[in-house]
């Protein structure tokens, strides 16, 4: 609408059927199955016992509600606050441990049932950084105060610590790119910090640099890799068919990473607020990789080491709406600080950020642009 592409009666109109489409999917206790059929409407897979409850897609999901709600107003914003305030954060939060659960089996389990799952089906924790902090802000800032989660929750996160050839920087044991971006799709970290002075945007900085070092130093053995192929990340992949096992150094202990030379541009790209100068460049590098480049701009990943033939690369040649959104996200913030303009002016968002006690610094810091 912004930028011309759609009316903005279309906009409202797409954005009110979503949400009264999302007001009619079964919801446990206002959590969403992961994967939805779009025929029935029922679990993804034909209703599969394997589709998990998920508090990390029906966060994402509520992020982009809430922006629509501040840039509309009227039944969009109506429809968004009633979906988020049934929306019960504390029952999807461990009380031990207070960290949220991964998931849930609330109704059927799955073939393979997870280690550690309990009476309620929860399992798994978001226990450790990575790409989950808006879920706390969400929780912290839940209509209702029954169901929302205090700033003990966000400070029970474990932080390690890593570096490759550069800055230390909280990291994630995965080494995913997308693990350092998904949170500042949404929120602006720039001129805010919590109550441990941490600064979440300059760490996502230093992980960036780090995954690009880590892309030079290593193209003499993975090849298709250098300073304008790099950002590894979870996507399509030759040799498994998709994988989250793609990243770059620094990494946890027990990690691996899949290193079959597959790179899925979203990675680099969406560094783009952090690193302008050098994403830019990816980009550039990018649109000239023969194959890469369809109807709806560059594929999903591509790999010079597997399946490649000559100096043609094999191209995952799909499209996956998670990678390619969180791209014109970071795009738009990068380009107009859109998304988090709107964010940040919604009330319960500023809640969520004042109950873990996030303040403002200065000087104000704005976007780098070349």
């Amino acid at each position: 609408m912004e930028r011309g592409w759609i009316s903005r009666e279309e906009g409202e109109k797409r954005i009110l059927i979503t949400l009264k489409t999302l007001m009619e999917l079964r919801r446990i206790n206002g959590f969403w199955y992961h994967f939805i059929d779009p025929d029935t409407g029922k679990r993804g897979w034909k209703d599969s016992h394997d589709i998990e409850l998920s508090n990390a897609s029906t966060g994402t999901m509520l992020m982009g509600a809430l922006a629509a709600a501040e840039y509309f107003g009227g039944e969009i914003e109506r429809l968004s606050n009633e979906l988020y305030a049934q929306m019960n954060w504390k029952w999807f939060t461990n009380p031990v441990t207070k960290h949220p659960y991964l998931a849930c089996y609330p109704e059927d389990l799955p073939v393979n049932i997870p280690s550690g799952i309990n009476k309620d089906g929860m399992f798994g924790g978001w226990s450790a950084y990575s790409e989950h902090i808006f879920l706390y802000i969400l929780a912290a800032g839940a209509p209702r105060k029954e169901f929302a989660t205090g700033a003990d929750s966000y400070y029970a996160m474990k932080s390690y610590k890593g570096s490759y050839k550069g800055e230390e920087f909280v990291m994630c044991g995965t080494g995913a790119a997308f693990t350092y971006q998904w949170t500042h799709a949404f929120i602006d970290f720039r001129n805010i910090r919590d109550k441990l002075g941490r600064d979440w945007f300059t760490n996502s900085r230093h992980a960036g640099l780090a995954a690009r070092q880590y892309a030079i130093d290593n193209a003499h053995r993975i090849k298709g890799l250098g300073p304008n192929s790099w950002g590894m990340s979870a996507s399509i992949s030759p040799t498994t068919g998709y994988s989250g096992k793609y990243g770059s150094h620094p990494i946890g202990v027990g990690h691996k990473l899949l290193e079959d030379g597959t790179v899925a541009p979203y990675g680099s790209l969406s560094f783009l607020p952090f690193m302008p100068k050098e994403s830019i460049a990816a980009l550039n590098h990018m649109y000239k990789i023969p194959g890469l480049v369809g109807k709806y701009g560059l594929y999903d990943a591509y790999s010079y080491q597997t399946k490649a033939r000559g100096d043609k690369p094999w191209v995952a040649k799909s499209y996956l709406g998670i990678d390619k959104g969180l791209v014109l996200l970071m795009f738009e913030n990068y380009s107009t600080q859109l998304i988090w303009r709107l964010l940040h002016q919604n009330a319960f968002i500023q809640k969520g950020l004042q109950v873990l006690q996030f303040k403002q610094t200065l000087p104000i810091r704005s976007i780098e642009k070349i």
